[in-house]
């Protein structure tokens, strides 16, 4: 018989070799991990209340694992708790018996039954997850440019070196951005001390008038390290701004480091950062048809999962809906958790939403859930999923209507990385 419960401190003797058996490509063994493994793991599953630790048991074997993520999140400038999954791992010699989808049942019944709409992750198999009801959320773009291709507009006069007394100047400056940007997770306690307290991290930030209004968190990595000591790449690991005299002083920095670092690598989520960039080509000599320069690799970004489609509407009653005034019903097929399919209807008022326990729709929309979770977080428009016949609408002439409800000025933004 399976049974999910939380790792004791014992079961961590059977959930590292799963891990690294999982995770093979990952160093667990690297000086930088710290101490002994089965030890780290036992300190946060017991000092970080933010997380926890799963596993799915068979006869006491220990057949899989997850880490579960207690978050808040910006949603259309609601900040709600959010349920995230990480580390999924599988015996290696139990694969495709269903250990992995009966984690994430488990995950995703755990938040809904703590009043939880909406979880996360960050896929290591897209098909996996969107069979699972993940939905797509926005990309995330990996620029590999010289430094001179930041603007310098010459001033650096606020930027200074963030030392322990600037940490909660610094940490400020991150809530206030994540309470103005949908998609943004609040920093938990721990990565927060994580964040501050690396040493192979180094920080600049953008001070004036004793506040912290961006920040640029960074490491060196060596290129050719029995060659040439002072080759290297600048990694930003997080940057963070407020205002346009703050990222332009934290990109004048960047650019004045052209005599140590070959090239400035960042992830970003801004479509529109190439324009910012003198030359946002990467380097490489590969062309696209027509001659066309590469100028940065994409990757997926984290993923999206309703759990509660009528909560989530109840928990957002200050997002305006394009303004429109109809009566809709959404029909979602989400065969992983059944309690969420079936039919909602929504009436929105100049664009508030309000659930229905009955009523008669205008219009009826019908898709699966993944989609449904792309698009409720904005991450697709509602057109595009016409396009792609992804959604099915019982009116063609609301089409149009529709595409303006749903429409979103931002897509989610996601730093945190779990």
């Amino acid at each position: 018989m399976r049974v999910i419960r939380t790792l004791t401190d014992e079961d961590f003797e059977q959930y590292v070799p799963l891990i690294k058996g999982a995770f093979p490509g990952t160093r667990f063994d690297l000086p930088e991990t710290g101490g002994n493994l089965r030890e780290r793991f036992v300190s946060a599953q017991h000092q970080d209340t933010s997380t926890a630790f799963y596993g799915l048991f068979e006869d006491e074997t220990l057949l899989g694992s997850m880490r579960l993520h207690h978050y808040t999140m910006n949603v259309f400038s609601h900040l709600l708790p959010v349920g995230g999954v990480g580390l999924v791992a599988v015996d290696m010699m139990r694969k495709k018996e269903k250990v992995g989808r009966d984690l994430l049942s488990y995950f995703l019944r755990y938040y809904r039954e703590r009043g939880v709409s909406i979880t996360l992750l960050n896929p290591f198999r897209v098909d996996f997850y969107k069979q699972l009801g993940f939905g797509v959320g926005t990309k995330i773009n990996q620029y590999r440019v010289t430094p001179g291709q930041f603007q310098n507009t010459g001033s650096k006069k606020h930027i200074i070196r963030v030392t322990e007394d600037n940490h909660e100047l610094m940490l400020a400056c991150y809530r206030r951005y994540m309470e103005r940007t949908h998609g943004m997770i609040a920093k938990t306690d721990m990565e927060a001390r994580l964040l501050c307290s690396n040493s192979e991290y180094h920080t600049v930030a953008y001070k004036k008038d004793g506040k912290i209004e961006g920040y640029l968190v960074f490491t060196f990595k060596r290129l050719c390290p029995e060659d040439n000591f002072s080759a290297c790449d600048l990694m930003i690991k997080e940057f963070i701004y407020e205002t346009p005299e703050a990222f332009s002083e934290l990109c004048t920095f960047l650019s004045s480091q052209a005599d140590q670092v070959q090239r400035v690598i960042i992830n970003t989520q801004d479509d529109d950062f190439h324009h910012l960039l003198a030359d946002p080509s990467n380097g490489y000599d590969s062309l696209l048809p027509d001659s066309n320069i590469q100028m940065h690799t994409t990757g997926v970004g984290a993923m999206y999962r309703v759990i509660h489609v009528a909560k989530l509407f109840a928990v957002l009653p200050n997002r305006n809906f394009g303004g429109k005034t109809l009566t809709l019903e959404i029909q979602v097929q989400d065969k992983l958790l059944p309690e969420n399919q079936g039919s909602t209807i929504v009436h929105f008022q100049e664009g508030r939403a309000s659930v229905l326990e009955d009523g008669t729709p205008d219009v009826t929309i019908e898709l699966d859930i993944a989609n449904f979770s792309s698009l409720i977080m904005g991450a697709v428009p509602f057109r595009k999923l016409l396009d792609y016949r992804l959604v099915k609408v019982s009116n063609s002439q609301f089409e149009e209507e529709l595409d303006q409800l749903f429409h979103t000025a931002q897509k989610p933004i996601c730093t945190t990385s779990f």
